[in-house]
């Protein structure tokens, strides 16, 4: 396999984790501010899911 391949496949492992990261604190943020509105969500919040919440 070339260096280049090599190099493409990691740049999107590590896109990958990042953009997860990212999407996990925007959805904590936007859960935060519906819970201080006062809209309750219905799937498991994403504190839930860092604590094992079985649903994941």
């Amino acid at each position: 396999m070339s260096i280049t391949r090599q190099k493409f496949r990691y740049l999107v492992v590590l896109n990958k984790k990042f953009l997860t990261l990212l999407a996990s604190d925007l959805l904590l943020q936007i859960e935060q501010v519906l819970s201080q509105i006062g809209i309750r969500t219905f799937l498991p919040s994403v504190t839930e899911h860092k604590k094992g919440h079985p649903f994941w």
